[in-house]
């Protein structure tokens, strides 16, 4: 369970978005979406502990049963519940596939701890999952933005998190492993992790979510029903869509 408390979001001390008070249940999906620059990113990098809030709370359940604020949880606790997906562009550094994905298990094993069977056996099984297994030897920084989106998935998986947030998933998969995204969203819900992601594909967030986070160019927030977005009329608001532009 993680659940927001009087939160806002933003910049040092500059307020961007203040996000409604939720309790979000292990295996839900919620996507976040709205127009660019509203602030989607800006709450996945609160949720990341990448930026804290200018006021109020996150607090989450973990692994061990305690519960964790994410304004004092330390690094290790967060990154053995929480795994985070970004658009930034990374560099493998000469890194195999499998050896980036390794490093998901950093939090288990530590940055020279030797990998036991058993983290072997989640890092085979994550890219299993995510189609990767065929790149395993491939270097990291050989691929094409797509496959690089796939391996990069594969280390969070080997977290092992209760808590996956992904920014714009969609962005560098062609059809099929748009597909595949949607399988996988659907096997980590059934295994109980809470996926939330930032997406401007409303079919998938549509088909996929439990709940939606909108936020609009005004950066004013709401909590709706996935339904909305057959709503061709709040899309349009939603996104600032003019009717000369259809």
């Amino acid at each position: 369970m993680m659940e927001f408390k009087d939160l806002s979001i933003g910049y040092g001390r500059r307020p961007l978005v203040r996000v409604p008070d939720m309790k979000i249940e292990a295996g839900e999906i919620i996507s976040i979406t709205g127009p660019n620059g509203s602030g989607k990113s800006t709450l996945l990098r609160t949720l990341s502990c990448l930026l804290p809030p200018v006021s109020g709370d996150i607090v989450f359940s973990a692994k061990d049963g305690r519960m964790l604020s994410l304004s004092s949880v330390d690094r290790r606790s967060a990154s053995m519940n929480i795994a985070a997906l970004f658009t930034d562009r990374i560099r493998g550094n000469g890194l195999r596939c499998y050896d980036l994905t390794a490093a998901g298990r950093y939090p288990y094993s530590g940055f020279f701890g030797k990998l036991s069977e058993k983290d072997q056996d989640i890092i085979n099984e994550a890219m299993e999952l995510t189609e990767t297994t065929d790149l395993s030897e491939r270097l990291f920084d050989s691929l094409s933005d797509g496959q690089k989106q796939r391996v990069l998935l594969s280390r969070c998986l080997c977290q092992k998190p209760l808590y996956l947030l992904l920014d714009e998933p969609t962005a560098f998969l062609d059809l099929r492993y748009q597909y595949l995204l949607r399988r996988i969203l659907s096997v980590l819900s059934d295994r109980g992790v809470t996926v939330i992601m930032s997406i401007h594909e409303l079919s998938l967030a549509s088909e996929c979510s439990s709940r939606l986070i909108t936020i609009d160019s005004s950066h004013l927030s709401s909590i709706r029903d996935p339904e909305s977005l057959k709503d061709m009329d709040f899309v349009k608001k939603l996104f600032g869509i003019s009717s000369s532009l259809i």
